[in-house]
């Protein structure tokens, strides 16, 4: 069985929040993982504006950027772990699909932003059939088991 792991649980393993007990306990499942690299960008981006609110507290779009040249090794354990956690579990890292028009249909049908109806469309597109999540947003999606 594979399970698709959406950028939250990444974050939530990776980061301390309170869903990183159920965050550990999935992966921690001896189950093959899988995702993508949109999902693990979306994983960058969130562990790393978490990292800067820790800093800097509120998020500004231009500060953050800025933090980018100026204390870039804030986020460089961070990013260190994840790249780690890819490499160790292992993830495998698909590729998504590139079918506009699925994708819109997959939007409308179950009422999803871009990126989580990419998500689905790549499950479907991959006989996967269970997600980690703690987007309540997959729930309609009726052959995705939601997990935790």
């Amino acid at each position: 069985m594979v399970i698709y792991l959406d950028a939250n649980v990444i974050v939530s393993y990776l980061l301390y929040t309170e869903k990183t007990k159920e965050a550990r306990k999935v992966l921690e499942l001896e189950e093959t993982f899988a995702t993508t690299i949109n999902t693990l960008e979306e994983a960058i981006f969130v562990g790393m504006r978490v990292i800067f609110e820790e800093y800097y507290g509120d998020y500004k779009l231009k500060k953050f950027k800025k933090t980018l040249k100026q204390n870039f090794e804030i986020y460089q354990q961070y990013l260190g772990n994840l790249n780690h956690l890819v490499s160790e579990l292992p993830i495998v890292v698909l590729p998504a699909p590139s079918d506009l028009t699925s994708l819109v249909k997959i939007m409308e049908k179950y009422s999803l932003l871009p990126n989580d109806a990419l998500i689905v469309l790549t499950c479907k597109s991959h006989g996967i059939t269970k997600i980690a999540t703690f987007d309540s947003d997959f729930k309609n999606v009726g052959f995705l088991k939601k997990l935790p």
